[in-house]
This record gives structure tokens, sequence and C-alpha cells, in this order.
């Protein structure tokens, strides 16, 4: 039997992972100028939602936090995969797992790695987002997943992913077939 909880609740120490106050899809703080991301608040239902009404042929879901290295370094690879596949393509949905205290500090990293869409922040207990999102998901982080046209999960990991990781997951997705990373 898998911890699911475990993961996350190490997380949560470490992290400060904390539960938000339910306010749906709504900004967590005003973005005061053009050039900085909108970061909503969302839950793992909402998120959901999100996939399935997405116009996009693929839609990737990455959940990530400032303070996770692994998020931070596979970030740049993100942004230019979102750059170099047409929105109708793909739809890039980032989901921040920071404090909501600390959505300033997500909403400068989204700015500084050249994020200028809207962004996600998760909201809501950390088990119940949890199992929104993923059955296969433990609550470590980075966690990616990638849904094909009919918005069927056909790719899932939990770590870090390099550009070509990331753009093959997509171009199999596109594809329509099935693989698992991890």
């Amino acid at each position: 039997m898998r911890l699911r909880a475990g993961v996350l609740g190490a997380l949560v120490v470490v992290a400060g992972f904390s539960a938000g106050c339910n306010r749906g899809a709504m900004p967590v703080a005003s973005p005061g100028s053009s050039d900085v991301p909108a970061l909503l608040a969302v839950t793992g239902e909402e998120l959901q939602e999100r996939v399935r009404s997405s116009p996009a042929e693929v839609v990737l879901v990455n959940i990530w936090a400032t303070w996770c290295l692994p998020c931070r370094e596979e970030f740049p690879a993100l942004v230019r995969l979102a750059k170099e596949i047409p929105p109708e393509r793909l739809d890039l949905v980032l989901v921040s797992a920071d404090f909501p205290d600390q959505a300033e500090v997500a909403r400068q990293f989204l700015r500084e790695q050249g994020v200028s869409f809207p962004s996600y922040i998760k909201e809501g207990k950390d088990q119940e987002f949890i199992d929104a999102v993923s059955e296969r998901w433990s609550g470590a982080l980075p966690a990616t997943l990638v849904y094909d046209r009919s918005r069927r999960l056909v790719r899932f990991w939990e770590g870090g992913a390099s550009f070509d990781e990331f753009r093959a997951a997509v171009d199999m997705a596109a594809a329509g077939e099935a693989a698992g990373k991890g």
C-alpha cells in the first residue's frame, strides 16, 4: 500500500503547504502591472475542470513550488515548451504549491521566468487537493500530468524533467499514445 499523504506530509513540514480559504479561482494578489502574471487560487476540482475545458489539443499540468529545487531547475524547460508550441496545440497549466502568503514570491518567480499567462496557486486541504488531481500523485513535487485531446491522463510523473522529456510527452499525447514515466 502506498502512503499517499506521507510524501506531501513531509513536504508540508518543509514547505509549510497550507490549506487556504475557499475563494474559488480568484486572484490571490492584484497584479499591479501588466508584466506581472496573474496568480489564481485553484482547488483540485477546479483544476480538473480547467483541464477538461481547455480548447488545446494537449494539456500539460505542472505542480511546482518556489522552495523546490527540482521545480526551479525544470521551469525554464516548461517556459520554452510554451513558447515553442502554439497555444492551440499545448495548454501549459502551472500550479504553485507555495503557501498562500508566499503568493508574491511565486508571482515574482513566474515573472523572472518569463511567464506572462495566468497561473494558479493550490488552495484547499492537502489530501483533498492531491486526491482531486490524480490517484497516482503521492504529493511529491514537481508533479507533471499530461492529458490528450479527450482529456485522458496519458502521462504522469513526479520529479524533474528536461525539455526533451516534456516535448516527448506532449508529442506522445498529441499522437494519442499512452505511457507512464514513473
